[in-house]
């Protein structure tokens, strides 16, 4: 006869089934009972399974519970507990047909065993023969004497069917520091307690015994972090006096285009203020010319009194720019109509002007050219 592991040695060694698992082996035990190849329904120390992936039963079996309240008892062991991974969670359908099996819902409870059965088909894995290999296997390398080294962590780990995903949400680690964590890659992982702690939360989200991960991860730690108590050692190093080399002062120069625009700028507004100041100029001029006297532009042959004084006015503002310095009088007007004393008479004397500055002499344009 073969070696055959027990599911309760299974349970001891650290194994965790998963929900589908179970429920297989259940219909498995339950069909071998309905075609009388066991008295009873089995418990977990009796149950075992073979390299081959076979299910026996080997063992005293009582006969004195009803099997279906002895094969939905066998479920509710050999299922993962409520604190399980998510990998590992039980489906809640799956709960409550148990439930309603042991009778603990106030639920209708099943007729037969058979009805149980096709209840808890759903929840069972299509293949028992190879997930029984594969758990057998696991365990057979498990009681192998031989180095434990950080790929069986991982290897252990993949086992499960849990993803790292699964596990960094179970212990809060990063991804990417487990996948470092299984590799080897120990340089990011602190080495210390944090680090210890984080070791043991990914060894219970992985099913994984502490002690087994921390003996593998610890020495390792050490090996490549050689400081004691986690503190970082400091290195004095020994230096001469230096000399001190003023370095050349660079000024920031503008950009060319910068410059080229500020000085267009600066020339434009000094063309529209000169532009603004010679108008202002031109548009003054006519009103000072206006402001003078109408006799300075009476010929000297007219008379300032009445009645020629009153057209000589109009005559002198209109005509500015095209009487003569000496008019002539008309024919039929001559010196014989005025009085003696009038026609010998000079021109009244025009008050000088001030000179005004050149245009380019005042004190806004120097200001503005500067």
């Amino acid at each position: 006869m073969g070696a055959r592991v027990s599911l309760a040695e299974l349970a001891s060694g650290g194994f965790v089934l998963h929900s589908a698992e179970a429920a297989a082996i259940v219909l498995e035990v339950c069909r071998q009972y309905s075609h009388g190849l066991v008295r009873g329904i089995p418990s977990a120390h009796v149950i075992r399974l073979t390299p081959e992936g076979c299910l026996v039963a080997e063992g005293p079996i009582t006969t004195d519970h009803p099997p279906l309240a002895k094969a939905a008892q066998l479920l509710n062991d050999l299922l993962p507990p409520f604190g399980a991974p998510p990998a590992y969670r039980v489906p809640g359908g799956l709960r409550l047909v148990v439930a309603r099996a042991l009778g603990t819902l106030d639920l209708p409870p099943f007729e037969s065993l058979d009805d149980f059965c096709s209840a808890v088909a759903r929840f069972a894995a299509d293949d028992l023969t190879s997930a029984a290999q594969d758990l057998y296997r696991a365990w057979e390398y498990a009681q192998a004497p031989h180095e434990v080294t950080i790929s069986d962590l991982r290897r252990a780990r993949r086992a499960t069917g849990l993803s790292l995903e699964d596990i960094s949400t179970a212990c809060g680690v990063s991804t990417s520091l487990l996948r470092e964590l299984e590799w080897g890659y120990l340089k990011n992982w602190p080495n210390d307690d944090v680090g210890r702690t984080w070791l043991a939360g990914y060894a219970r989200a992985s099913g994984l015994d502490e002690q087994l991960v921390a003996s593998i991860v610890v020495p390792m730690l050490e090996e490549a972090d050689p400081r004691e108590d986690g503190r970082a050692e400091t290195a004095v190093v020994v230096s001469s006096p230096l000399a001190l080399v003023p370095c050349e002062v660079v000024r920031a120069v503008r950009p060319r285009r910068v410059r080229t625009i500020l000085r267009a700028f600066a020339s434009a507004a000094a063309i529209a203020l000169i532009a603004y100041i010679a108008t202002i100029e031109r548009s003054a001029a006519p009103i000072e010319a206006r402001a003078g006297s109408p006799r300075d532009f009476v010929p000297d042959f007219v008379s300032t009194d009445a009645p020629f004084a009153r057209l000589a006015t109009p005559l002198s503002s209109r005509l500015r720019d095209t009487i003569p310095t000496r008019p002539v009088p008309p024919a039929h007007v001559s010196k014989a109509h005025f009085p003696a004393k009038h026609a010998s008479a000079a021109p009244a004397a025009t008050p000088p002007r001030p000179a005004r500055p050149s245009f380019f002499k005042r004190h806004l344009l120097r200001i503005v050219i500067k």
